[in-house]
C-alpha cells in the first residue's frame, strides 16, 4: 500500500489534539488540514489549511471537508464521541481510506466499561461500527488506547490527585492497576502507527508507558515533593451508584467521576497490558518512568 499523505485533524486545539498536531507537523510526508467548529475561539496555526464547519457537524459539510483526505484523525472531546457515527459515514462517502476515532483511553470494547458510563459506551460503539464498516470493505480504521495521562490528570484533579490542596483520594484500597502513557508518546505512537500503515490497519493500538496503582502514584508524588499528603478513601460501588443516578437526573458532569472510576479501580479494561499486545516497542517509543513523568507533571503545576 502507498503511504498516507493527506490527513485531516478534528479537535486539533484540544487536550490531546495539540500534541497530535505538533507531532504530525514534524513528519514532512504529511499534508495537514484542520477542521474547526464555527463557534470555536481557539487559535490554530495560520500556515495550515483550516476548514470551518457548523457546530452541529452537518453531514454535507463533513463530506465536503473530508474529500481528498487519506486519513481522518479525531481528537474531539470525550462527551461528543457519539458525533463520530456521522463522521464515519461522511468519511466513507468522501472516499477516506482510514478513520482514527477519538479513543485515547481504556479498552472501550468491554461490556462492563460500556455499562459504566456513556463516554465508554459511545466510544466502544463507534469502534464496533468501524469494525463492521471495515468488514464490508467501506473503510479501514485504527484506534489508539493509551490509558491515562498523568500530567493532564494532575492539572484536572483526576486519578485522585489534588496537588494544590496536598490531598489524595483513594478508590477503595487504591491498589487497582491502570496504564499510563505520556501525551507525547500517545501522539508519537499515533504518528508512527500511521507511518506503519500495513501493520496497524484495522487495529486497536495499545500503548502503555507503565502500569501503576493509586498507591504507587501517591508514593511517587510524596517522594518527589518531600511532603505527606492528606488522604481520603471512597467506596467505588457507592460512588458508581450515586454518579449514575446523577447522570440519569441530568447532571452530565457526573460522567467524569465515572470515567475516573473506570481507570483507578482497575476493573474496566484500564490495565492495557492485560487487554492485548502493547505497541510501544514496535513503534519505537522512548521508555518512560513513573518518577520522571510525575516530576514533570509537578513542575508543570509549579509545586516543585
Amino acid at each position: 500500500m502507498s503511504p498516507f499523505k493527506n490527513i485531516l485533524i478534528v479537535g486539533a486545539a484540544g487536550s490531546i489534539g495539540t500534541h497530535v498536531l505538533k507531532t504530525l507537523e514534524q513528519e514532512p510526508t504529511f499534508t495537514l488540514t484542520l477542521l474547526q467548529r464555527a463557534s470555536s475561539k481557539a487559535k490554530l496555526p495560520a500556515h495550515l489549511r483550516t476548514i470551518s464547519i457548523a457546530d452541529s457537524y452537518p453531514t454535507d459539510e463533513l463530506v465536503q471537508a473530508f474529500k481528498d483526505q487519506d486519513v481522518i484523525v479525531n481528537c474531539m472531546t470525550s462527551l461528543s464521541a457519539a458525533d463520530q457515527f456521522r463522521m464515519v459515514d461522511a468519511a466513507i462517502s468522501a472516499g477516506v481510506t482510514r478513520y482514527v476515532p477519538s479513543e485515547y483511553g481504556l479498552n472501550n470494547l468491554r461490556p462492563d466499561a460500556q455499562a459504566l458510563n456513556s463516554v465508554f459506551h459511545d466510544k466502544g460503539k463507534v469502534q464496533e461500527y468501524l469494525r463492521a464498516k471495515a468488514t464490508d470493505g467501506a473503510i479501514e480504521w485504527m484506534s489508539i488506547s493509551c490509558g491515562m495521562w498523568i500530567r493532564w490528570s494532575m492539572e484536572h484533579e483526576f486519578l485522585g490527585m489534588h496537588v494544590k490542596e496536598k490531598k489524595f483520594i483513594f478508590w477503595d484500597d487504591g491498589e487497582g492497576l491502570f496504564s499510563c502513557t505520556t501525551e507525547e508518546n500517545t501522539a508519537n505512537g499515533l504518528v508512527q502507527a500511521l507511518l506503519n500503515r500495513d501493520e496497524t490497519k484495522n487495529t486497536n493500538v495499545f500503548l502503555s508507558d507503565f502500569v501503576i496503582s493509586q498507591q504507587e502514584l501517591i508514593k511517587a508524588i510524596e517522594r518527589i515533593q518531600g511532603i505527606t499528603y492528606d488522604k481520603e478513601t471512597i467506596d467505588s460501588q457507592k460512588l458508581i451508584q450515586e454518579k449514575q443516578d446523577a447522570v440519569r437526573g441530568g447532571d452530565q458532569m457526573a460522567i467524569y467521576a465515572l470515567i475516573e472510576t473506570g481507570f483507578v479501580t482497575g476493573k474496566y479494561g484500564g490495565n492495557l497490558e492485560k487487554e492485548g499486545e502493547l505497541f510501544n516497542d514496535r513503534l519505537g517509543l522512548p521508555r518512560k518512568t513513573l518518577d520522571n513523568v510525575v516530576e514533570e507533571a509537578l513542575r508543570a503545576q509549579n509545586v516543585i
